[in-house]
């Protein structure tokens, strides 16, 4: 399939393949998960056998967060551009990461908090190779990629079964598509809108838990008093 775009295309001399980046998306995601266990029990054990101080225990207070930064950082691309054959491709931390929008599973929307209180709104593209991107300008200029994803998520077959969060919908002005019962688009997870503009608070006191037990059982593990 052919796909148009308004975004900036690809220079021919730029090698691009459809998978691009899994590799780097699987490592992040081990990061992401293995960084709170791992600094836990290194720590314990180094601070158990003397090697530290026990000041390090406090790190594990911070590991979670760290790990939601590596989530979203390795993912997010700059420099975001298209190819005639539907492949979005941005760079990122974690390198080249390109998307096939033919091929799309799953498209999600990430509103972050930033300066002046104007939240930083994202869209994340997860595809069939199991490629995470999250964009939101393309190269060259101020538009976004909503156009492109838009005519790409339009153009695929019936029973497609591509999941659209509620936010992401609404942004793309798809909510009507989602809502057909052809199931081209499908409903995903998405948090009510009375409650998201509470995320912020929510999401630290979510955190909050997590991270007390850590320390905790950072100092059990260590033996300190």
């Amino acid at each position: 399939m052919t796909l148009h775009s308004d975004a900036p295309t690809v220079p021919h001399d730029l090698a691009l393949s459809a998978g691009q980046g899994r590799r780097a998306r699987l490592v992040a995601d081990l990061i992401v998960w293995l960084l709170p266990p791992v600094y836990l029990a290194v720590t314990a054990v180094l601070v158990r056998s003397g090697a530290l101080s026990d000041a390090l225990i406090f790190g594990n207070l911070f590991t979670p967060a760290v790990s939601a930064l590596v989530a979203f950082y390795s993912a997010t691309g700059w420099h975001v551009q298209v190819s005639g054959e539907g492949l979005l491709t941005a760079r990122t931390l974690s390198g080249r990461r390109t998307v096939d929008l033919t091929r799309l599973t799953k498209v999600g929307r990430i509103e972050v908090p930033g300066q002046v209180g104007s939240p930083d709104d994202r869209l994340i593209l997860t595809d069939a190779h199991g490629v995470r991107l999250i964009v939101h300008k393309v190269k060259g200029g101020t538009g976004t990629v909503d156009r492109t994803v838009r005519r790409a998520l339009l153009e695929r077959p019936v029973d497609a079964g591509v999941i659209l969060s509620a936010q992401a919908a609404d942004r793309l002005d798809l909510t009507d598509e989602v809502e057909r019962a052809n199931r081209k688009m499908v409903p995903g997870r998405s948090v009510p809108d009375r409650v998201h503009a509470w995320m912020p608070i929510l999401s630290l006191l979510a955190f909050a838990p997590v991270c007390i037990g850590l320390l905790l059982a950072g100092y059990v593990a260590a033996g300190s008093p």
